[in-house]
């Protein structure tokens, strides 16, 4: 059986990491045609607010990666730098999140030499179990339309009120862009019973072993979820108790 680890860390933590998901994500970049993507720098290397979960397979190294960047008073979101041109509203819309916990879901990419594994599904709803451990109460994202259904099943909703009904040209004139938040990650109220739930479980055991079936091959995923500078405190473990007795009764 095919077998991956999901490692999360804060992106200061691991220099040496933070450079392979660069390059690997601009190699992924290149091999659609974009390249100089603005938001594509290497600051968040050594900011705290930045916190990654890559993929590592065993013989074929680093196959894909995520990011969470949290929202700060001082530094704009990539979002925000990517699409705040194309519409005011933007600017707005993340300054009122800002004060509640936000962050965004951002740099997604997955190999080719590891593709249709569905390592895209995984990390994603990695990012969201780990949001609640780095205080991100709410979170975004710029999702491509073939990718909106898995946002969708981690609890994101499109943010209509901005660009297009949600959507964007970026980041060249022939790809769409779609504005999502998810505006409550704790409970995740708009996320399917089954996301739910296993989010749940990822965040009360962030080590773990499951047997996934993003695609159609099972693959056997090792979760190191665990964040060093952070862990749910007690409310947050009730929280989610509460909700999964809601969920069974």
């Amino acid at each position: 059986m095919e077998k991956i680890t999901l490692r999360a860390f804060q992106a200061p933590s691991e220099p040496e990491l933070c450079q392979e998901f660069l390059k690997e994500h601009r190699r992924v970049l290149e091999d659609f045609g974009i390249q100089n993507v603005s938001t594509n720098t290497d600051s968040w290397m050594s900011d705290p607010n930045a916190y990654i979960i890559v993929a590592l397979h065993d013989t074929l190294g680093m196959v894909g990666g995520i990011r969470l960047q949290i929202a700060s008073k001082t530094d704009p979101l990539p979002m925000e730098e990517a699409i705040g041109k194309l519409d005011p509203k933007v600017h707005c819309a993340l300054s009122e999140l800002q004060p509640h916990g936000n962050g965004e879901v951002c740099s997604l990419w997955n190999a080719n030499r590891y593709g249709h594994m569905g390592v895209p599904i995984l990390l994603s709803q990695a990012v969201t179990a780990m949001a609640t451990m780095a205080n991100a109460k709410r979170m975004v994202c710029l999702v491509a339309h073939y990718t909106k259904r898995h946002p969708s099943r981690n609890g994101f909703i499109v943010m209509e009120d901005l660009g297009d009904q949600g959507v964007f040209s970026y980041p060249i004139p022939s790809i769409k862009a779609i504005a999502m938040v998810n505006p409550d990650t704790m409970t995740l109220p708009h996320a399917t019973n089954s996301q739910r739930q296993l989010i749940y479980s990822i965040r009360l055991r962030p080590k773990q072993v499951r047997i996934e079936t993003p695609n159609s091959t099972p693959i056997e995923v090792h979760y190191d979820m665990c964040l060093q500078t952070n862990i749910l405190d007690l409310h947050a473990y009730q929280s989610i108790e509460s909700d999964k007795l809601s969920q069974v009764g």
